[in-house]
C-alpha cells in the first residue's frame, strides 16, 4: 500500500512539472493528456488484481532455493574417499601399520565427519602385546584430529 501511494504521488508531481514545462498549443495539450492518462493508469492498476486469479502451479519467487541433497551426498562421498587415502598413508608413515580406512561424512554445509572406521591389516614389526597399545593410540589420535568417533580394530 505504501508503494502504491508513493507511485501515485510521484506521477502527480511529475505531471505537475510536465504541465509547467510543456509548450503551449497542440503538442503541450497532447503531452498533458498523456500525463493524465499515465496518472489514471497508475491509480486504477490495483483494480486489475481483483480479477486475476493466482495460478496455484506457478512458482513463488519468494521461496528459498531447495538444497540438492544428492549433490551434497556425492561431495561428501568424494571427500570421504580422499580422507581414506590420506589417513591410510598417515597411519603407514606414522605408526608403520597397513590399514583399511572407511570415513563417513555428513552431507551438510560443512561436510563434517560422522565416523571413522579403521581395520588394521598388518601391525608391522612391533612387540608381542604392543599392538593393543597401538590401537588405543591410533583411536585417540583420530578422535582428537578429526573430532568425531573413531573405531580401530
Amino acid at each position: 500500500m505504501h508503494a502504491y501511494i508513493l507511485s501515485i504521488a510521484g506521477v502527480v508531481l511529475l505531471s505537475a512539472v510536465v504541465s509547467v514545462v510543456a509548450p503551449g498549443g497542440k503538442t503541450g495539450a497532447f503531452i498533458k493528456g498523456m500525463m493524465r492518462l499515465v496518472t489514471f493508469v497508475v491509480m486504477v492498476a490495483p483494480i486489475g488484481t481483483f480479477f486475476v486469479r493466482e495460478d496455484p502451479t506457478a512458482e513463488d519467487d519468494t521461496k528459498q532455493p531447495q538444497t540438492d541433497i544428492a549433490y551434497l551426498e556425492r561431495c561428501a562421498d568424494l571427500l570421504a574417499e580422499a580422507d581414506e587415502r590420506i589417513i591410510a598413508a598417515a597411519l603407514s608413515d606414522e605408526y608403520g601399520v597397513t590399514a583399511e580406512v572407511e570415513v563417513q561424512r555428513n552431507a551438510d554445509s560443512a561436510f563434517s565427519y560422522k565416523m571413522i572406521h579403521v581395520n588394521i591389516l598388518d601391525f608391522g614389526i612391533i612387540g608381542a602385546d604392543e599392538h593393543i597399545y597401538m590401537i588405543s593410540r591410533i583411536e585417540e589420535a583420530l578422535t582428537t584430529y578429526y573430532r568425531c568417533d573413531a573405531e580401530v580394530a
